[in-house]
């Protein structure tokens, strides 16, 4: 079976949060306690690109996902990784596009889904020029986006998210 296609190589204004992201905030705050650093802004794209490219944000089908709420770094990156590898191994299920976890390694890595469904999407980035984004200190949220089906229908994540065994 072929990758899924990465639905976001031009991306566009969506003019609100989209139903299945705002059901993944629900959810993963629910599971992980999980905040939110935002979801839908029409912007573009942090990077110094000419011309500029719009972020999949301001489709409303992303969403940064806080997960700095213990106490220390490791416990922080202990549940990052909980998280990551749930998203990872259920990528095709939950219809995710691609995650970024910023705080991986020194450089970070990206999953996405035209490279494969769970960790063969993987990319571990090996410099700032082909990383997601370089941040001061640690950086602990994980920027989540969902296909475009999932985003659209909540109920449909939801069934989804549910039908997924979790301990």
């Amino acid at each position: 079976m072929s990758p899924r296609p990465y639905p976001y190589n031009v991306a566009w204004d969506g003019k609100q949060v989209s139903p299945g992201i705002t059901k993944l905030i629900e959810l993963s705050k629910a599971r992980w306690g999980t905040r939110s650093l935002g979801a839908y802004v029409n912007r573009n794209m942090n990077r110094n690109v000419t011309p500029p490219i719009k972020s999949v944000h301001a489709t409303g089908n992303a969403w940064d996902c806080f997960y700095g709420i213990k106490k220390t770094e490791k416990e922080n990156e202990a549940l990052a990784r909980v998280i990551w590898d749930f998203l990872l191994h259920n990528s095709e299920t939950l219809g995710i596009s691609l995650v970024n976890w910023y705080a991986f390694g020194t450089y970070g890595a990206t999953y996405k889904s035209s490279r494969g469904e769970g960790k063969l999407g993987v990319r571990i980035h090996s410099s700032d020029a082909e990383s997601a984004g370089s941040y001061q200190g640690t950086p602990t949220w994980l920027h989540i986006e969902l296909d475009v089906a999932m985003s659209k229908d909540a109920a449909k994540f939801a069934r989804a998210w549910a039908s997924i065994p979790y301990p």
